[in-house]
């Protein structure tokens, strides 16, 4: 069975975004032309993050180091690596890192 995978084959260059205290982003170029979405990495520090009026974009990511918890009206997900999570436009959730949190993810406008 072939399988074929569309590889840059290019480093990343990551250009960190400020977003708040203790957290940063950087857009993963991707090969796919101008799209509805962007690849981004994420990392934040340790502490407590409020989005009470949730983001102007839909994201899904994966957590891939670090640990806490994303708290919503319906309950409270562990964030552990492997850990996938579907975060909807205008949801109010809460963020509670315990060690530094890094992640990959897929925002969609």
């Amino acid at each position: 069975m072939d399988h074929n995978f569309l590889l840059s084959g290019s480093a990343v260059d990551w250009r960190p975004i400020a977003q708040g205290p203790g957290t940063s982003s950087a857009p993963i170029t991707a090969e796919r032309g101008a799209q509805p979405y962007r690849l981004a990495k994420w990392r934040a520090e340790p502490g407590t993050y409020e989005r009470p009026q949730g983001m102007p974009w839909s994201e899904v990511f994966v957590v891939y180091a670090g640990s806490g918890r994303l708290r919503y009206a319906e309950g409270v997900v562990d964030l552990v690596p492997g850990v996938v999570i579907d975060v909807r436009k205008g949801v109010p959730y809460v963020l509670e890192i315990d060690r530094a949190l890094e992640k990959l993810g897929i925002i969609t406008l």
